[in-house]
């Protein structure tokens, strides 16, 4: 009974720091997708630079991020994990800002 209680109590606490890793692993993924949809979106849309040559200037270990344009919308969105997704939309005087 009492090795029952232990195992139970480790198993317990793994899944809690699994957890906890989980989460803040998903708000970092969110702040890169952010960078990169901002840095992009500027990039493209006031720079006036094609999406490819944007990319050369990517941070490292920002390479990974893959982001797409919309031209008709003036967006630039980062996606990672094909989850986590942070749109930045271009306006004339603003420039581009992220969405909430």
């Amino acid at each position: 009974m009492y090795l029952r209680r232990i195992i139970v109590g480790i198993v317990a606490l793994v899944v809690a720091v699994g957890a906890y890793f989980g989460w803040r692993t998903s708000v970092e993924a969110g702040v890169g997708a952010a960078a990169m949809a901002k840095v992009v979106c500027s990039c493209v849309f006031v720079d006036g630079r094609s999406l490819a040559s944007c990319r050369t200037d990517d941070p490292p270990g920002f390479e990974s991020i893959p982001v797409t344009i919309d031209e008709t919308a003036k967006t630039a969105t980062g996606t990672l994990f094909g989850i986590i997704k942070r749109r930045a939309t271009y306006r004339e005087t603003y420039g581009c800002t992220l969405e909430p």
